[in-house]
């Protein structure tokens, strides 16, 4: 039987082998069918390149579940030359030390292989969010061209997990966790999704086409699983994070209420369970894409050291998170999925129904 933390930390191993920035992410969506193929799940791949994998449900009365995450990160894209180095425009949040001159950085050919390289300082004006880079290498490149971060792809250092692209391949890495577990077992009650976007962090931009083409059906549950810095009560090693919004959204209760069963649950097993529930204010994530298109979203959250792979005092490095935070995002989204049809029975609402029968006769009684 495999062992399910070395399956989840397997699965994010290969994610993180393939470097990609928003509307170049062919290795990580290769990455993913190689794996749900390997787990035998069917998947589908929309006009616009995100992949849903579904796991069937017994209970056709049963919402929907479907668990988010994104496949892009943060780096740059070469546009063009200069007698001077390649022009390359910012593809996301990039630190803005990330535009001085000297950030050893890794250009990917078309064939996978890479090169090294490092900025050359800030081309045209700020507004722009160009760089120029030179290449250890001559080149001759034929843009558009991905540029990352030279910075380890996959490193477990303790407890620790380090990675160039944590945000957000802990997130997709979770969900192909989740899945592998609810193909094994009992299956879940409702239909759950596995869906993994492109282009995130240019806007959102897989997920709100996605959200617009109702791909998914309109009384599905969505799930965002995505890693946020770290907040006061959203700490390192403390847990997975419930996150109840994010800069833009509140999300709804309606939804949330699969993950608080869900935690309900696994708090109740020997050695409880560590979980953490948040406002994530520091962005946004692709629950609030769906939740404009009128679908009920909730989400969790990794929490994040060295976001957008910005470190103190400028220093460019490899975001990190807790190994036990994202096990512990695996069973929470799994638990989940085989919680749809009991979320109404969570300990707060059952507080809240129940009125003690003193309480309400002394009502009747002082009216």
């Amino acid at each position: 039987m495999t062992n399910p933390r070395e399956q989840a930390l397997n699965f994010l191993s290969r994610l993180g082998n393939n470097p990609a920035t928003a509307f170049k992410e062919d290795g990580v969506v290769n990455a993913v069918k190689d794996i749900l193929a390997e787990i035998g799940l069917e998947y589908q791949v929309d006009d616009f390149g995100n992949i849903i994998a579904k796991v069937s449900g017994t209970d056709s009365t049963a919402n929907p579940l479907a668990i988010v995450a994104h496949m892009d990160h943060p780096g740059f894209e070469i546009t063009g030359s200069n007698p001077n180095g390649y022009i390359a425009k910012a593809m996301g949040g990039v630190p803005q030390s990330s535009f001085e001159s000297g950030v050893p950085l890794q250009v990917i050919l078309p064939d996978g292989s890479r090169i090294k390289g490092a900025t050359a300082g800030k081309f045209g004006e700020d507004s722009e969010r160009q760089v120029l880079i030179k290449l250890d290498q001559p080149q001759d490149l034929e843009p558009p061209v991905t540029a990352v971060f030279d910075l380890t792809d996959f490193e477990l250092d303790g407890e620790h997990i380090r990675m160039r692209a944590v945000d957000d391949l802990a997130g997709c890495g979770s969900i192909l966790a989740a899945l592998a577990q609810l193909t094994t077992g009992d299956a879940p009650p409702g239909d759950v999704y596995g869906v993994f976007t492109r282009a995130e962090e240019v806007g959102l931009v897989g997920a709100r086409l996605m959200a617009e083409a109702g791909t998914l059906p309109p009384e599905t549950l969505v799930i965002s699983a995505e890693s946020s810095r770290t907040l006061p009560g959203a700490e390192m090693g403390e847990g997975i994070v419930i996150r109840v919004g994010d800069a833009g959204f509140t999300f709804t209760a309606e939804a949330e209420s699969v993950l608080i069963r869900a935690r309900e649950t696994l708090q109740q097993r020997e050695g409880g369970f560590k979980c953490q529930r948040q406002l994530m204010s520091g962005g946004t994530c692709e629950a609030s894409a769906f939740a404009v298109f009128g679908y009920q979203t909730t989400g969790i959250a990794f929490p994040l050291g060295n976001y957008h792979n910005g470190a103190p005092e400028g220093r460019i490095e490899a975001e990190y998170i807790h190994v036990d935070d994202y096990l512990g995002g695996v069973e929470l989204i799994t638990e989940a999925a085989r919680r749809v049809s009991d979320r109404t029975n969570t300990a707060f609402r059952q507080r809240l129904r129940e009125v003690p029968s003193d309480m309400r006769q002394r009502m009747l009684d002082t009216k």
